[in-house]
């Protein structure tokens, strides 16, 4: 069964690497049509984030919020296999750095820089992009359960430089990377169980990892927020953002929850204003605090 999945996602990299970023997008637009009225992926996920987040209130007509996410969702992972459009030549015409005084800046410094972001807008793409500016960075992944396309994956990620750490090694390896004044590219929100911090996000108590704050707190690294908005199929608008923290305390505890915090509030912010370039499809409220009533535990 593994070995039908390898082949079947070298397939899907071999077909849609050979058509055009404008063939792509028009087959995006029937899949997202396919996934939305017939397939309906997590549709019930998606409705229970977003009602738990906005109650009744939607911010705009639910059938057309649902189309809209639907429409992010595919076209991210059809310009995943797309990538290989992406390269140093078509950088400029593809990704647009809105404020690339603030990445010149921490180059000069040069120094151990966190960049944070979250499944938002296309993540893959921006780390790419980092990487091809000269950035050499580490990301944190999640190992997937098929050794064969975990391989395949992260050789495409890495074909620019990129450094791929996986979560079980993450802490060590990136501490050690800071200190030798590299870079590490964490992706925070989604659930992070029983061994994140519960912090305000979208309104909702909110597991979520500690590592960027860990991490800055062993290193001093700066704390960057990247953001790669969408414009339409294969083209964003890049911010960059340097976080400004609150004070130490000296408590670790207290200290790590409100770097959390901050970091939360500031990735919020562009979801507020772009909901439906975030990922709904997650359960990111699966972990609830224990004072949250047993009838508010089974959402998503």
């Amino acid at each position: 069964m593994k070995t039908i999945e390898y082949i079947s996602v070298k397939l899907l990299f071999f077909i849609f690497s050979r058509i055009s970023l404008k063939s792509g997008k028009r087959f995006a637009g029937l899949l997202t049509i396919l996934v939305e009225k017939v397939i309906r992926y997590r549709r019930d996920v998606i409705l229970s984030n977003l009602h738990l987040v906005y109650g009744e209130q939607l911010p705009r007509p639910e059938k057309q919020f649902l189309h809209d996410i639907y429409k992010n969702f595919i076209y991210l992972w059809m310009e995943f296999l797309q990538i290989n459009h992406f390269t140093p030549r078509t950088l400029d015409e593809l990704m647009r750095f809105k404020n690339p005084e603030v990445l010149a800046q921490l180059k000069r410094e040069n120094k151990g820089v966190l960049f944070v972001s979250g499944h938002f807008g296309n993540f893959e793409w921006l780390g790419q992009a980092m990487v091809i500016q000269g950035w050499p960075i580490w990301a944190i992944a999640k190992k997937q359960s098929n050794q064969k396309v975990d391989q395949f994956i992260t050789q495409i990620r890495s074909r620019f430089g990129m450094k791929i750490v996986y979560t079980k090694k993450a802490m060590q390896v990136c501490e050690r990377a800071l200190k030798q004044k590299e870079a590490v590219a964490i992706a925070f929100d989604q659930d992070a169980r029983k061994r994140g911090v519960f912090v305000n996000f979208l309104g909702q108590p909110s597991s979520t990892a500690v590592g960027t704050a860990v991490l800055h707190l062993r290193t001093g690294a700066d704390i960057v927020l990247l953001i790669a908005l969408r414009k339409d199929y294969a083209k964003f608008d890049v911010y960059a953002k340097k976080i400004e923290l609150p004070v130490k305390t000296g408590n670790l505890q207290d200290d790590v929850t409100a770097i959390t915090q901050k970091v939360s509030s500031e990735f919020e912010k562009w979801v507020r204003e772009y909901p439906e370039q975030w990922f709904w499809m997650h359960r990111r409220w699966k972990t609830r605090p224990a004072s949250v009533s047993s009838s508010s535990q089974g959402v998503n």
